[in-house]
């Protein structure tokens, strides 16, 4: 009897044991390791491990690095699960791309919205930064919200993000990186270059912004509507009430009513520092940086794309106007800007082509180069005049002395001819931060080729942000330099 009960008590002392050990064990690993908190974030290195997350709902507001660059054709016949839907939440944590990159994203339908690796984004502290995408395709042949790294940014940031070689397609709000980004959200030093598609609302970089704020971003490529289209823009489709500030694009971007170089429509809203070149098509209100300006203020902006346009085709801005026709109005507002580019229409203006209740300020036009001898505001010059000192000063304008670093000033002249080109363009590849652009940079992007490009050896300065220093860096960085070398 006694040896019976011995036994059970060790059978149950066994059983505490194995049961106490179980509990003490580490957890099993998540993706490629990690806890998914700040300190530890969930390692992402493979393309099981992404796709893995939008199968999560529930780590959706965890933090997520990047530790390989990652291809997701990986995944063979295996569908990519979006990180953020409408049925399973927003994400609401942190993605560190960490100067990765991950290609090949493949998203297809004909009725589903909020397409994008990140379908929705909606969180105070929600972040994705450093990272970039290369070749996505994404189509929402009937849908909305259509981009490749976001579809619709509610809340959160968005840093230091890229595209590259994209393809998207959709019929309203849609984006090379950012299909619609609201009241909220932080958009910075981001870039996307590729194919954008749609109907209404669509821009290379972001296809409509509300409320919001760009600073420091860039497009390129080509920006399609269909014959029906309108809010058409080379960097962004419609921008409401957002401030827009030292943006460039270089598109082609064609459209049928309110369609721009740098924004289709921009209601009640501030854009200042910016640029654009290409080329602007449209029917309707086709301008070289702004198609439809609706209110609000342009400042030290220029365009020097093409314009082609059938009713109210400007070099700036194709119709210049206030935030509505009623008796209290925010007034359309113009002043140290210029247009240089070719324009073309039965309707056309060398800055713009209409105005109503708004006006123009210390702006120019060149009446060579674009071929309008008229306008809707501004004053008309020649093409030599256009690349004069003593134009801009006079006028007011803040334009850095021969040999004087730019640090402080809004603009700068080329040592050989040329029209005025902004600061900030300038200040871009200046890696060395002494306020010139010289064979001192050069030598730091030598000094780094073929190198992961991570900002930290260029004061966060980049000339093509796309993870490592090539040849794109270096042709790049020599236009800048042919365009503001003293």
């Amino acid at each position: 009897m006694s040896a019976r009960i011995g036994g059970r008590v060790l059978s149950r002392a066994y059983c505490l044991w194995l049961v106490v050990g179980l509990c003490v064990l580490p957890a099993q690993a998540r993706y490629g390791g990690g806890l998914g908190t700040a300190a530890e974030p969930y390692l992402i290195s493979t393309a099981a491990h992404l796709n893995a997350i939008g199968a999560e709902p529930g780590d959706w507001d965890k933090c997520f690095k990047l530790t390989a660059d990652i291809d997701l054709r990986d995944l063979g016949a295996t569908p990519f699960r979006r990180i953020g839907t409408l049925h399973g939440g927003a994400f609401a944590g942190v993605f560190d791309g960490n100067y990765k990159t991950i290609s090949n994203l493949r998203l297809y339908s004909e009725d589903e919205s909020y397409l994008a690796l990140f379908g929705i984004v909606d969180a105070a502290e929600a972040r994705i930064f450093n990272v970039t995408l290369r070749d996505p395709d994404v189509a929402g042949d009937g849908g909305r919200y259509v981009a490749a790294l976001v579809g619709l940014l509610s809340n959160g940031t968005i840093a230091n993000c890229h595209v590259r070689g994209a393809t998207i397609r959709g019929t309203s709000l849609v984006g090379g990186l950012i299909a619609s980004r609201v009241r909220g959200a932080v958009v910075t030093d981001c870039t996307a270059a590729g194919t954008v598609r749609g109907s209404s609302r669509v821009g290379g970089l972001i296809g409509g912004n509300l409320l919001g704020d760009i600073v420091r971003c860039q497009a390129a490529g080509a920006v399609w509507g269909d014959a029906s289209s309108w809010s058409i823009g080379g960097l962004i489709g419609e921008n409401e009430s957002g401030t827009i500030t030292v943006c460039r694009a270089c598109s082609t971007v064609e459209g049928n009513d309110s369609v721009g170089g740098l924004i289709g429509n921009n209601i009640t809203a501030a854009v200042s520092g910016c640029g654009a070149e290409g080329m602007v098509q449209g029917h309707a209100n086709a301008g070289g940086l702004i198609g439809q300006h609706a209110g609000g203020k342009i400042t030290d902006c220029y365009a020097v794309a093409g314009v082609v346009g059938t009713k109210a085709a400007g070099g700036l801005v194709g119709y210049l106007g206030p935030s509505c026709g009623c008796q209290q109005y925010i007034p359309g507002f113009v002043a140290r800007s210029y247009a240089a580019g070719p324009v073309t229409g039965t309707d056309a203006g060398g800055l713009a082509a209409a105005s109503y209740r708004s006006s123009v300020e210390a702006s120019f036009w060149d009446i060579e180069a674009t071929g309008c001898t008229t306008s809707a505001g501004g004053e008309g010059r020649t093409t030599a005049q256009m690349y004069r000192r003593a134009t801009y000063v006079n006028a007011g304008w803040a334009l850095a002395a021969k040999g004087q670093t730019v640090t402080a000033s809004v603009w700068c002249l080329p040592a050989s001819k040329g029209y005025p080109r902004l600061a900030s363009e300038r200040t871009e590849a200046d890696f060395n931060g002494d306020g010139r652009m010289d064979l001192r940079d050069f030598a730091l992007v030598a000094k780094r080729w073929r190198q992961a490009d991570t900002g930290s050896w260029s004061g966060n300065r980049y000339v093509a942000p796309d993870g490592i220093v090539d040849f794109d860096d270096l042709a790049h960085w020599t236009d800048l330099w042919l365009a503001h070398r003293w």
